[in-house]
């Protein structure tokens, strides 16, 4: 399986369901995902440095510290760290100062946000979103709530790692609009929903929706997109040829409309395969889903656009925009 010669991983998970911080990760059942197990699954490639994103942290300057204190140890690679911060709160600037004094590698946060109707497991709204049930991107309260707290990003030189679903990116463009100051990068590449892949009018309406939204964040210069977590929008992709040139399509559109330089690949990686591709488990397609068999997907889905291009997407996009 050819790969590429470096890659940059620049959204993965440790998950400590015994720390305090990670409170909500143990009620949800999630098993514990080290530094460790992270290096053992991705021992075969050639991955120089990470990106570890917040997961579903209880406070994100305590998580932030931990992963710190990980890296120093020289048990990880890890060069940033995406924090978690709950940006309509009024304090929100006493939590980014926390944040940014747990260690040098903070480089952004991540509020998930991704709330399409009250949570039910099979609506796109994420299960983070359960406790509040807010849409903080569309509701015009909670809207104005969070965007308080976004406009204090950039004055302390943070990005955003946006997670929501397509029907929320409209609103989010309006709002990375008014506020250029600030890098953002969207997630799982905007997270189309459970595409059939069978080619019918319900995918076409979805995916025309989808376009027209990730048209108008890449239009928006200081807006990125990471590629991973495919499984969510083409479920069973790794097991099916059909489906999987459907996601490959939607993957070189992306690249097509933002270009290589604000595009990344990533593992998304915890727990498993299923889990890292998807956000859920028990897809049986996925369960030989190894990092390595992924990594190599992605490159050949790639390779033809050249050395330079495959640089920026497995590498320099991330080192660009993490400034690592």
């Amino acid at each position: 399986m050819e790969l590429p010669t470096t890659i940059v991983d620049c959204h993965h998970h440790f998950l400590h369901p015994e720390l305090p911080c990670h409170t909500s990760i143990q009620k949800s059942g999630a098993p514990r995902y080290t530094a460790a197990q992270y290096a053992v699954e991705c021992d075969h490639l050639p991955i120089t440095k990470t990106v570890h994103v917040e997961a579903m942290a209880d406070d994100g300057a305590a998580e932030a510290a931990h992963v710190e204190a990980l890296a120093d140890s020289g048990a990880c690679k890890v060069a940033a760290i995406v924090a978690h911060c709950d940006l309509s709160r009024a304090d929100a600037g006493l939590l980014l100062d926390g944040i940014v004094a747990a260690g040098p590698r903070v480089r952004g946060v991540r509020y998930i946000l991704d709330y399409d109707g009250p949570f039910d497991g099979r609506n796109p709204t994420h299960r983070a979103c359960r406790g509040h049930n807010t849409d903080y991107l569309r509701d015009p309260v909670a809207a104005r709530a969070f965007e308080a707290g976004f406009s204090l990003l950039a004055g302390r030189g943070l990005s955003f790692d946006l997670q929501c679903c397509p029907a929320q990116m409209g609103a989010a463009a309006a709002l990375f609009g008014r506020h250029p100051g600030v890098p953002v990068v969207i997630e799982h590449l905007g997270k189309p929903w459970k595409l059939r892949g069978d080619g019918g009018a319900e995918d076409a309406a979805q995916i025309s929706a989808w376009r027209a939204a990730m048209t108008r964040l890449a239009a928006l210069s200081q807006v990125h997109c990471k590629m991973s977590m495919l499984g969510r929008a083409v479920p069973g992709w790794p097991g099916d040829a059909a489906k999987e040139v459907l996601i490959r399509s939607l993957v070189l559109e992306v690249i097509a409309m933002f270009g290589a330089e604000r595009c990344m690949f990533s593992s998304n990686w915890h727990i498993d395969g299923s889990v890292s591709n998807s956000d859920v488990s028990g897809l049986a397609s996925d369960k030989d889903l190894t990092m390595t068999k992924l990594f190599g997907k992605f490159y050949s889905w790639v390779a033809h656009l050249g050395e330079e291009d495959c640089t920026w997407l497995f590498s320099k996009s991330a080192e660009k925009f993490y400034r690592i």
